[in-house]
């Protein structure tokens, strides 16, 4: 796959994800503004105030602030492939730009607040559900499969990669069992299966991990090391933030995770610009 066709695909996500983060905006002002939000939530047992320098923070307003700086984190890094890796390729950062892309989906759970609010559909609430579970699973077979291919198991075609990451995840959710009556502070609602999907999601990303640690060995280059050590600390940062958190945790974990994937990021630039 040529040089021209990885720059297509990252014009394409970061473009996306712009449209994704622009779309958070619009939500952001609208549950920002509507003061009958915090009555829903509690009513539905879910309000909760968070205090951030001393002020008192709805569930609602931290959800915002949590996704939203997600959503600038992932277009800036996004942003930062497209015009860092302008002549080099890597199927590292080619299915690690997938993986940020697919965390941006987590914008829909603003949408997921509006509508349940409304209370006009929870088939809408179902399939919306379905559709950031999926994109979280397909996320983290993403990370999986590029450590993979950094240790040099696997020699599929780039789409195909994409293929088994995208169908893998929508499988996955599609067989996750969804409770229409159980709403969560993220917005969405409950699946089953929780502790087993969880552990199935750290082994995956541990094992990312250490495939990173097995190519540092094998190449004896301490720089594919601090790749594993720095994408695992990102996919932890935003598994945490599949949750809403207390203002300043969340906005503190959105900053980890920014500046892991720019260290892992700046170090596969490194690594693969003499090759």
């Amino acid at each position: 796959m040529t040089t021209r066709n990885f720059r297509v695909t990252y014009w394409l996500f970061a473009s996306l994800s712009l449209v994704l983060l622009l779309g958070a905006i619009l939500l952001a002002i609208r549950i920002g503004t509507d003061k009958r939000l915090p009555f829903f939530l509690a009513d539905s047992r879910l309000y909760t105030e968070y205090f951030f320098l001393g002020a008192p923070v709805g569930i609602q307003l931290a959800a915002v602030f949590e996704i939203c700086g997600l959503a600038v984190g992932v277009t800036a890094l996004l942003t930062l492939v497209l015009f860092t890796f302008q002549k080099t390729t890597s199927m590292e950062v080619y299915l690690l730009v997938l993986w940020l892309f697919l965390a941006d989906i987590e914008t829909l759970r603003l949408l997921m607040l509006i509508i349940a609010q409304r209370n006009t559909s929870i088939g809408a609430l179902v399939s919306l559900s379905r559709v950031v579970y999926g994109a979280r699973f397909a996320g983290i077979i993403a990370l999986f499969v590029s450590g993979l291919y950094a240790v040099g198991v696997g020699h599929e075609r780039p789409q195909t990669a994409y293929l088994i990451a995208l169908l893998g995840g929508a499988v996955l959710a599609m067989l996750l069992p969804i409770s229409i009556d159980r709403f969560q502070a993220s917005f969405m609602l409950q699946t089953g299966y929780r502790d087993i999907t969880m552990v199935v999601t750290v082994a995956l990303v541990a094992i990312n991990g250490v495939d990173y640690l097995v190519v540092a060995r094998q190449k004896e280059d301490p720089s594919y090391a601090w790749v594993g050590i720095e994408l695992t600390a990102a996919a932890a940062a935003w598994i945490w933030l599949w949750d809403t958190r207390p203002l300043g945790w969340g906005l503190a974990a959105v900053l980890f995770f920014v500046l892991c994937v720019v260290l892992a990021i700046k170090r596969l630039h490194a690594i693969y610009i003499w090759k």
